[in-house]
C-alpha cells in the first residue's frame, strides 16, 4: 500500500542516481525541469558531482557537518555516505524542506540529518555559536540582473558571489581548530581565471584556500543573454548588466569548488583533474 501510494506520487518526480568513489550510488528526488515557480527544488546538476568528488575522505570521516542550502539533500546525504556522523542544514524553501526530508527517509538517514529553517538575510543566524568540522554549501550563485526576481536558490547577485561572500565573512567562526570548508559555486572573472572569487577569498578568509576551476567556462554575457530568453528581465537590464561586466573586466564564468582549512595563509588556483562538461545542463 505505502509503495503503491509512493510510486504513484513520485510519477511526475525527477528521480537521480548520483555516485563518488566516497560516497557509492544512491538516488534523490527532485522538481523535474519543467517545474517553473520560484520554490523549484532543482535537478542535479554537474556541480552536485564536481562536490561529490571532492570531498576530502580524511576530514569528513565522524564529522559533524553543517550545510547552508540543503536543497534536495543529495549533499548532506553524500556527506554521511562519505562517513560524517551527523548533518545539521539550513533551509527556507518550504518546498525544499519537504523534498529533503522524503530523501533523507528514503536513503535510511532520518536519525542523522537535522534541518534547520535557514535565514537569507543572517545566513548564520540558526547556529550563531556553533562550531562544525565540516562546512558545505551550493548556495544560491547565478548573476542575475539588478531587479530581477530569480529562483529562491539561484539569485545572487549582479555577481552571483552574494551568498559565498556571506558565507566567507564568518567560516573561520564557525569552524573547529582543524575544520574544513568546501562550497561549489560559479564566479565570474576574465579569461585567466574567476579573479572575483579569488579576491573575495583574499579578503575573509585568513587560513589556506584551494580554488579548482572547471577548464570548461562560458561567456558572461551569453549567461545572463538566457534571463531575456525566458521572458524574465528586459533587454534593457541585461544589457545593462553586460556593460557593468565589461567595466570590471568580466568576460567569463566558471564552475568552481572552494576548498579552505585553517592554518596558515595561503591561495592556491588549480584546474580540476575532471573537466565537468555541459556544467549548466542537468545531469
Amino acid at each position: 500500500m505505502i509503495g503503491e501510494l509512493i510510486n504513484q506520487n513520485l510519477r511526475d518526480k525527477r528521480i537521480s542516481t548520483i555516485a563518488s568513489k566516497l560516497t557509492g550510488e544512491y538516488t534523490v528526488a527532485t522538481d523535474p525541469v519543467s517545474y517553473q515557480k520560484l520554490d523549484q527544488v532543482f535537478p542535479l546538476h554537474p556541480e552536485q558531482q564536481f562536490f561529490l568528488d571532492e570531498l576530502t575522505e580524511e576530514k569528513i570521516a565522524s564529522a559533524r557537518v553543517l550545510e547552508i542550502g540543503i536543497g534536495s539533500g543529495v549533499l548532506s546525504i553524500g556527506a554521511l555516505r562519505a562517513g560524517a556522523i551527523h548533518v545539521t542544514a539550513l533551509e527556507i524553501n518550504p518546498r525544499a524542506k519537504n523534498y529533503a526530508g522524503f530523501n533523507i527517509l528514503a536513503n535510511g538517514l532520518e536519525g542523522k540529518i537535522e534541518i534547520r529553517d535557514g535565514d537569507a538575510i543572517d545566513i548564520w543566524k540558526p547556529i550563531r555559536g556553533l562550531r562544525f568540522d565540516y562546512i558545505i554549501s551550493n548556495p544560491p550563485f547565478e548573476p542575475t540582473p539588478q531587479g530581477m526576481t530569480q529562483y529562491l536558490h539561484s539569485a545572487a547577485g549582479i555577481w552571483g558571489l552574494d551568498f559565498v561572500e556571506a558565507i566567507l565573512k564568518e567560516l573561520d567562526d564557525h569552524l573547529t581548530a582543524k575544520g574544513h570548508g568546501q562550497i561549489v559555486t560559479f564566479a565570474p572573472g576574465n579569461t585567466q581565471e574567476p579573479f572575483m572569487l579569488v579576491n573575495i577569498a583574499r579578503k575573509y578568509l585568513k587560513g589556506e584556500v584551494i580554488i579548482k576551476v572547471n577548464p570548461i567556462s562560458i561567456k558572461f554575457g551569453e549567461f545572463i543573454d538566457r534571463f531575456v530568453e525566458r521572458e524574465q528581465a528586459t533587454r534593457e537590464k541585461v544589457e545593462e548588466l553586460k556593460k557593468i561586466a565589461q567595466e570590471n573586466g568580466v568576460s567569463d564564468l566558471y564552475l568552481c569548488m572552494l576548498h579552505y582549512s585553517k592554518g596558515n595563509q595561503a591561495l592556491t588556483v588549480t584546474d580540476t583533474a575532471i573537466a565537468y562538461e555541459a556544467w549548466l545542463n542537468p545531469l
